[in-house]
Order: structure tokens, then C-alpha cells, then sequence
């Protein structure tokens, strides 16, 4: 298919949307976006567990351990941002924090050492983090030079990942009782090797203008244009994203060690709701325009609370199971919708964009690391929920704070056509 061909796509033609999916340069992403997204399938689920059995950290230690290797990617992803939208090549960039993926991994393979482990997350999963969001800006690019909506095309990709989480954490709790954490690691860093190969060899050269405006204007210039509603945004992100990591590092150890289920149960529990995830990723990305970005958002807000506030209820392997889809419907949304909101209020810096999203997400990190710790230590796995809730209840009253709020573009908290 030729790239004049692939520009007469329009986003008013959703069988056209699909016809996408023959260009190689597409498959090359949604080929990267897998292969990434499984590496960190393999790494992200069972930290806690490696750290907890291998390790020997207490669940203080585990919270400092995520809560210090995000404060090392979130400054990185920001400078990669900026810096990336002044390369004439993305893909350096992608390909460099591929490499220190993989450099990560095997540290995690080799290392037992506490600090050591601690020091060695920061610096390569501190760099290698911007991948993250790096993905996310090249995918927006990708997306209006193939001319077709950005929250569609972003919703194939994110459900790319989430195949990858389907199958990524029942593997990685089966790789550590059939051979050992070593073993593990050691393919997450195969993966990172491969996705650097195919960023560096399989992506396109999508040529970008210089941004006059942009010149020289230093880290600083990452937050022009962001105003009251963006910075609403940003922070009910944060609260979103700390929920869920705060729900992917507490989950092993509540089923483990307070419902006394086998490590191999809390794999199947992350890969259901990233199944679930699939479908209503790329209906996300469908309704997005149409239903308005701002209401799902708040939707799922909504969702997310009342699924927290149920999970320390539930202790049976039929309850943890149902609650999946619910958890599937808000993860979905938040992965999707805002970085495409991010994207909009930043128009021609989607890696600055991608990064705020992507710093967004490791600041709820942080948050959700010491938050772990702390309750953990002081009430037990499964209280750690309740804290969820009240995250992702104030992260809705934010969204609804921002609908009203008033910004520099009109679009960033677009209603869509039903407004």
C-alpha cells in the first residue's frame, strides 16, 4: 500500500480504518508496542514478589523500591520529551531506552543486592522508562500521517499492549515455578533487545518541521500552553495511574499471602482484565469523538471507585474474577483517552505531550509505591484498596472541576458531538 494511498483514509470511514492495518509501517509499531508491553508484562507484576521471596525486602523496603525508581524516570521522561520533539528522528530515542530496558532486566537477573537492585532500577529503568511515552508520541505521528483519528489509532495500540498483559504475567509467574526469577529477567531483556531492533529497523523516518516557537526554550517550554483545565488533567491522571500501580503491586501479595491463593492466580487475574481491556480499548477509541473524551473520563472515574471499594470484599476466586470487568473498563479508558486530551492541548509537540502523560503515569508511581508501603505495613495487603477508592474519587472530582475550568485551547477537554 502506498503512503498516498494510506492518506485517503479519513476518520469518517470506519471500515477504511481497518485497512491500516496492511501497512507495514503499522504492523512494525503495533509489533514494538507488543513486544514492549510484554517485557514489562514480565517485569511490572512480579517485582514485588521477586523483591518480597528473593530479595527478602520487608513490604516497607518494596514500597521504597517504586516509589525511588519513579522519581528517577520522572525528570528523564520530561528531557527525553523535549528533546525528542527537536530530533529529526524519533526512533533514536526509542531504540536508546529499548537498550537500557534491557540493561534493567538483566540487572534484575544477576543482582540480589537490595541498594545495588535499587540503584540499578533507577538509573536503567529510569532512562529506559521514556520508551513509554516515547511510543506514544511516535504513534500520534504516525497517526496524522496516515490521517486517521488519533484516540482510534491510539486505542489499536494500547490494546496491543494489553494482549501483551494477557499473556505476559501467567508466563512470568509460570517462568518463576518452573525455573527461577533469573530466568525470567533474562527474557524481559531478550524482548527489550528485540523491540530496540525493531524501532531501529522496522519503524518508519517520519520527517518532522522544526518548531520555531520551540527553539530554545529549554525544559521550561514543556508546560507552554498548559492551562487550569490541562493541569486539572494532569492531576486526576496522576490519581488514576497511582491507583492502578498501587492495585498491580499490592495484588500478588494480597492473594498470596492474605487469601492464601497461588502466585499462579494473581498472573491469571492481570491477564483476564488485560483480555477484557481489548475490545473496550478500541471501542474507547470509537466513541471517544463522539461521546466526548471529558465524560468518559469521568465515567471511568466512577468505575474505578466503586471496584476498589469492592475488592477488599471480595475473597473468592469467582468474585476476584468478575470484578475484572469493571477494572478492564477504567483501565481502558485511562490509558487511552488522556494522552490523546494531552496530545490535543500540545498540538505539534507529542513527544512533550507523551512525556507529561508518561511523568504523570511515574508520579503515581511514586505515589502508589510509598502509599503500598505504608498501609501495607500498617493495616494489611487488602486495606491498600480502600486508599484506591479515595484516589480515584478525587481524581473524578477533579475531571468534573475541569469541565468547567477554563484553559488556552477548547479542545483539550473536547465534550464531543452530544454537547
Amino acid at each position: 500500500m502506498t503512503v498516498d494511498g494510506v492518506k485517503e483514509l479519513a476518520p469518517a470511514a470506519p471500515a477504511g480504518r481497518w485497512r491500516l492495518l496492511a501497512d507495514r509501517s503499522v504492523q512494525s509499531l503495533i509489533g514494538a508496542n507488543g513486544v514492549v508491553g510484554l517485557a514489562g508484562a514480565f517485569v511490572v507484576p512480579s517485582v514485588s514478589l521477586f523483591l518480597k521471596d528473593a530479595v527478602g525486602a520487608t513490604a516497607l523496603m518494596i514500597g521504597l523500591f517504586f516509589a525511588a525508581r519513579s522519581v528517577g524516570e520522572i525528570g528523564t521522561d520530561l528531557v527525553m520529551g523535549v528533546v525528542s520533539d527537536r530530533m529529526r528522528d524519533r526512533r533514536t530515542v526509542l531504540v536508546l531506552t529499548a537498550l537500557l530496558n534491557a540493561a534493567g532486566a538483566l540487572c534484575y537477573s544477576l543482582l540480589r543486592d537490595y541498594w545495588v537492585l535499587l540503584l540499578a532500577g533507577m538509573v536503567c529503568f529510569g532512562l529506559g522508562g521514556a520508551c513509554f511515552g516515547q511510543l506514544f508520541a511516535f504513534t500520534r505521528e504516525l497517526a496524522e500521517d496516515r490521517a486517521v483519528d488519533a484516540p482510534f489509532f491510539n486505542g489499536i495500540l494500547r490494546s496491543v499492549t494489553s494482549l501483551s498483559w494477557v499473556v505476559g504475567p501467567p508466563v512470568a509467574f509460570w517462568l518463576v515455578a518452573q525455573w527461577s526469577f533469573t530466568v525470567l529477567y533474562a527474557a524481559a531483556a531478550g524482548l527489550s533487545l528485540l523491540a530496540a531492533a525493531i524501532c531501529r529497523w522496522g519503524l518508519p523516518y517520519l520527517a518532522r518541521p522544526e518548531r520555531a516557537d520551540a527553539a530554545g526554550a529549554g525544559l521550561r517550554g514543556a508546560f507552554a500552553g498548559l492551562g487550569g483545565r490541562t493541569a486539572l488533567l494532569l492531576a486526576a491522571t496522576v490519581l488514576l495511574l497511582g491507583a492502578n500501580m498501587m492495585y498491580q503491586i499490592d495484588l500478588s501479595l494480597r492473594v498470596t499471602s492474605e487469601l492464601h491463593l497461588s502466585a499462579a492466580f494473581a498472573g491469571l487475574l492481570l491477564g483476564l482484565s488485560a483480555c477484557l481491556e481489548i475490545p473496550l480499548m478500541i471501542a474507547v477509541g470509537t466513541w471517544a469523538e463522539r461521546i466526548g473524551k471529558a465524560r468518559l473520563l469521568l465515567a471511568a472515574t466512577v468505575c474505578a471507585t466503586l471496584f476498589f471499594a469492592a475488592l477488599p470484599l471480595a475473597e473468592s476466586r469467582a468474585a476476584l474474577l468478575l470484578l475484572q470487568l469493571p477494572n478492564a473498563f477504567w483501565t481502558a479508558v485511562v490509558m487511552n483517552i488522556p494522552v490523546v486530551m494531552l496530545q490535543d492541548a500540545l498540538p505539534g509537540r507529542a513527544g512533550t505531550a507523551s512525556s507529561l502523560y508518561a511523568s504523570a503515569f511515574k508520579t503515581g508511581m511514586f505515589l502508589g509505591g510509598l502509599a503500598v508501603g505504608t498501609v501495607a505495613t500498617w493495616t494489611g495487603y487488602g486495606q491498600v484498596f480502600w486508599v484506591c477508592a479515595g484516589l480515584t474519587a478525587a481524581a473524578g472530582l477533579l475531571v468534573f472541576l475541569a469541565r468547567g475550568a477554563r484553559g488556552p485551547v477548547s479542545h483539550p477537554l473536547d465534550e464531543g458531538s452530544a454537547a
